[in-house]
């Protein structure tokens, strides 16, 4: 079988309308023999035009700019602190504030990948050794590649719906002189049904040399199930176009602003039961190998960790249901570029120029993870990586971006933590690491979220839950019991936050489950509060006990003696302050400017208050520590106070009873193109 990692970027020499798609390419007979024959001809040859679907959606949808278009940059425990800028405003519910072609790369590239799909499914269900293993009972080669093309292409279509809305669907492969928009429940009914139809003949994960970087019946079940999960949760949908959504009936929350309200199909049940027994499908009856990840044979023993351990080594994870393939040295690849610790853009170790775009909102890093909870410190860092010095240095608070500035940040991707970090020729953008699109975890939780919603298997959910908590914990000293409807639902989205926290599901967990406003509201609040409390007494504390003061101490440090930089692999040390918290320091990267011994970073005060005209900090300053401002900023620096203002969520001010405007703008050829009848809503651009 074909090594999706060893699939080369290939450039599509075809210049095609999207809603036209790519049926000239694949008819056109030339010298190279390119024609539907050849690419057809074995199961190996549709494999390798399938092939280049996937490589335009990796360099095209997954590498264009901020992976996953910004959705992990604007929720309740998220946000971008590079401000202002456009890069976020989507993320802050702005639409006005965009432009109308800001994500036409990835909308068109979508349907390009939509349009391949589907002509290639086409061309298979023609041939006369698919149509004769489609009625055999066992997936084959042929069943496999059909059912392939046609989940890649529900795949795409689920993509557009969810970042896009309501846009023009089934067009592909077809001469049209105009179009319209298609409802988004039209076209997640179709795609429902498509990916039920092949499911079925396809191989589950390992079966038939199946790996995690192609699609298979594992993920195509998971992705049946998040559909319908979707399908039958709130969203926000269009009211200026009578009829657009048939006879769908809903239910509503708050107020229609004339554009758009938030809703709720009435006979969501029926999506749930599908979302249910599919993602059963998914972990319980087809997993192929797949699985929770619950033992850690390392020192380390932090089994949560290990799925990113494989991640940032540029292995597939034996969690994941898919991954998006990729390679080292191959370009724009956002992992970690985009989502991972932050790093500093110079010329003596240019992997490490990490932009880091999702940092971590202050409340949520103080308040969030219980004592001894394993996914804390790997899902979060306070510190970076400084490729001029070679030291790991503090990040602080405020406005900025890489090391330069934002506070706690994701630490699931970090260059320093892969088994061999540096390879020859390496730059930024070229850490092949794979883009996990949904793992165990997620599915699981996803499973749990369908049972409490129908409320006939509260244990069957908190089960699930709990699996995840323990593996969390190590033990079951945390696990849930006695819930039942919206405090079980609740405890549902809060272990999704602690588990996924950065990875772009938190936003549409909180859309979905018809609390985005009273969570937004929220936490701008709790940020309010903390502000206040730093400015009036100089910390504040919040329920977890942990404290956030106006001022922290560090020190650059040797761990172990060593001369070197070290990355720590062990569990963290609250006696140690070069180990807590821990997962962080430093590879040693070794280049010739890198003259310090001691890189590593000490933090003292990042939980609990010291006073800074007191005993302690003069002790700490009398031992080498320097007092570097940290809460001050959310206070008393002007951009930083506008930042935290703006950046979090500031489009839900003067909506509070409308509907979230969450959706990116489709382009304008489309719209121009279109003769009228498609127009962006939701407040977005038309030209």
């Amino acid at each position: 079988m074909i090594n999706m990692k060893k699939i080369t970027y290939i450039s599509l020499s075809i210049l095609l309308s999207i809603l036209i798609g790519c049926s000239d390419y694949l008819n056109t007979t030339n010298p190279g023999q390119s024609d539907d024959v050849f690419v057809m001809s074995t199961a190996e040859e549709a494999f390798k035009t399938l092939s280049y679907a996937y490589a335009e959606y990796r360099r095209n949808a997954a590498h264009g700019g901020n992976y996953n278009y910004q959705d992990p940059l604007g929720s309740d425990a998220e946000y971008m602190s590079e401000f202002p800028t456009a890069n976020n405003v989507i993320a802050r519910l702005q639409p006005g504030a965009t432009t109308i072609d800001s994500r036409a790369t990835q909308y068109n590239s979508l349907n390009i990948v939509l349009a391949r799909s589907a002509r290639i499914a086409d061309l298979i269900a023609a041939k006369s050794e698919y149509q004769a293993d489609a009625s055999g009972n066992a997936p084959t080669e042929w069943t496999q590649l059909y059912g392939e093309a046609k989940t890649l292409r529900a795949f795409c279509a689920w993509e557009l719906v969810r970042h896009f809305g309501d846009v023009p669907f089934g067009y592909e492969n077809k001469f049209i002189e105009e179009y319209e928009l298609t409802s988004r429940f039209d076209i997640m009914d179709q795609i429902i049904e498509d990916l039920k139809a092949v499911e079925g003949k396809m191989y589950v994960l390992g079966q038939g040399g199946i790996t995690v970087e192609r699609l298979s019946r594992t993920y195509a079940n998971a992705l049946i199930g998040e559909i319908a999960l979707h399908a039958g949760g709130w969203q926000t949908i269009r009211t200026d176009i009578p009829d657009l959504y048939g006879d769908v009936q809903f239910d509503y929350k708050g107020a229609d602003d004339g554009e758009c309200v938030y809703a709720r199909r009435k006979d969501y049940l029926n999506y749930i039961k599908i979302a249910e027994q599919y993602l059963n499908n998914a972990i319980n009856t087809y997993p192929g190998t797949a699985k929770l990840i619950t033992t850690d044979n390392r020192p380390a023993n932090n089994p949560f960790q290990k799925h990113w351990q494989e991640i940032n080594s540029r292995r597939t994870s034996e969690e994941s249901l898919f991954e998006i393939g990729t390679f080292a040295g191959a370009g724009n690849i956002e992992h970690p570029y985009s989502m991972g610790r932050p790093g500093s853009n110079n010329a003596a170790e240019r992997l490490i120029n990490t932009f880091a775009a999702i940092r971590i909102i202050p409340t949520f890093f103080y308040n969030a993870y219980d004592p001894g909870d394993k996914r804390r410190d790997v899902s979060m860092v306070v510190t970076g990586s400084n490729a001029a010095t070679g030291r790991e240095d503090l990040v602080p608070l405020g406005v900025g971006t890489r090391i330069g500035g934002g506070g706690p940040s994701i630490n699931k991707w970090d260059q320093n933590r892969g088994d061999v970090p540096a390879f020859p020729n390496a730059t930024f953008r070229s850490s092949g690491m794979n883009y996990t699109v949904m793992k165990m975890s997620d599915a699981m939780l996803l499973l749990a979220e369908a049972k409490a919603i129908q409320g006939n298997d509260n244990a069957g959910a908190i089960s699930l839950v709990n699996q995840i908590r323990s593996r969390a914990f190590g033990n079951t000293n945390h696990n849930i019991s006695g819930l039942s409807g919206e405090a079980l639902l609740d405890a549902i989205y809060e272990e999704r936050k602690l588990e996924l926290l950065g990875e772009g599901d938190i936003r549409w967990d909180m859309i979905r489950s018809g609390k985005f406003n009273e969570r937004a509201i929220a936490v701008r609040q709790q940020m309010k509060d903390m502000a206040e409390g730093l400015e009036n007494d100089g910390y504040y504390t919040f329920p977890s006990g942990r404290t956030i003061s106006n001022y922290v101490w560090t020190k650059y440090v040797q761990i172990g003696g060593s001369s070197k930089a070290v990355v720590t692999q062990e569990a963290p040390n609250d006696s140690d302050p070069a180990l807590y918290p821990g997962w962080r320091g430093i590879y040693n990267w070794g280049a010739s400017v890198h003259t310090a011994t001691a890189k590593n970073l000490a933090i003292k005060g990042l939980y609990k208050y010291i006073d800074p005209n007191g005993a302690e900090a003069a002790a700490l300053e009398a031992d080498g520590y320097t007092k570097v401002k940290w809460g001050i900023n959310i206070w008393n620096d002007p951009n930083a106070v506008a930042m935290f203002n703006g950046a979090i969520l500031d489009g839900i001010v003067g909506r509070e009873n409308m509907a979230p405007r969450y959706f990116h703008p489709m382009p304008v050829t489309v719209i121009d193109q279109s003769k009228g009848n498609v127009t962006n809503g939701y407040g977005l651009p038309n030209n």
